[in-house]
């Protein structure tokens, strides 16, 4: 991880840099007496924590954070500072850490490895959405079978279960176990022609060829493979829109 000095006193611009260095967790890119370097430099792109002190000469550090803000790639702030009445202040401009000259070692290390764990977590979440988004274009679903691990398109899928609390992904070729609960495939299933009837049953529209009314006001939807689904009175109204019935 990449981090920037902004002081104005060369002394703490060392101290800080030595403090920093001694974390072996982060490179100490540059440093200079004021953000005008920084920002001549166009490293937004390089640098993802600024360390900046508040008192710089004729400058203020919360006004130079505002400009920082105002950046499509903004990187962190953590306010270095002699000064600790600026600590609200620094937070409504979304400062990520506030630390006290004269610097204490245990503090500064405190501040990076938090830093650590939030840029960690931020790219956990990035694979997270991207392996999520990735799969998706795939269309289709991870399944079990005994042993096997299994991709199944999920235009084959007729409809999924759930049964004691094992939710079953039924086909043409069989019954398999998936690990996801029925309300995380509605979520992912609802957008690819699929539409919840009942609490226990998530059903692909392009199967159904009946409907068999079996009171004044239910259906069971009958597959092509003549299995038979029952739509629930929760479900009722979703599935008369579905095939536009009037009643």
């Amino acid at each position: 991880m990449n981090v920037y000095i902004v002081d104005d006193e060369p002394l703490a611009r060392a101290e800080l840099r030595y403090l920093l260095e001694q974390t072996a967790l982060v490179n100490v890119c540059g440093e200079s007496e004021n953000l005008e370097e920084f920002c001549e430099k166009s490293l937004f792109e390089e640098v993802d924590c600024v360390f900046l002190d508040i008192e710089l000469g004729m400058n203020n550090g919360l006004d130079l954070a505002k400009q920082l803000m105002l950046n499509e790639q903004r990187p962190e702030i953590i306010f270095a500072t002699a000064y600790d009445e600026y600590a609200l202040q620094a937070f409504e401009v979304n400062a990520f850490d506030y630390i006290l000259k004269p610097f204490e070692a245990q503090r500064v290390q405190n501040a990076v490895e938090k830093l650590i764990a939030k840029k960690r977590a931020a790219q956990v979440k990035t694979m997270e959405e991207l392996k999520v988004s990735q799969f998706d274009k795939l269309e289709k679903l991870t399944v079990y079978m005994n042993d096997r691990i299994l991709l199944m398109k999920i235009q084959d899928i007729l409809y999924c279960t759930s049964e004691e609390s094992k939710t079953i992904v039924v086909t043409e070729q069989g019954r398999f176990f998936a690990s996801e609960s029925l309300a995380a495939l509605e979520k992912r299933l609802v957008l690819k022609g699929f539409a919840r009837v009942h609490r226990a049953y998530i059903v692909n529209i392009e199967y159904i060829v009946e409907l068999e009314p079996w009171s004044s006001s239910k259906y069971n939807l009958i597959l092509h493979n003549r299995h038979s689904i029952p739509v629930s009175r929760l479900y009722m109204k979703d599935v008369r829109k579905i095939f536009d019935l009037s009643k």
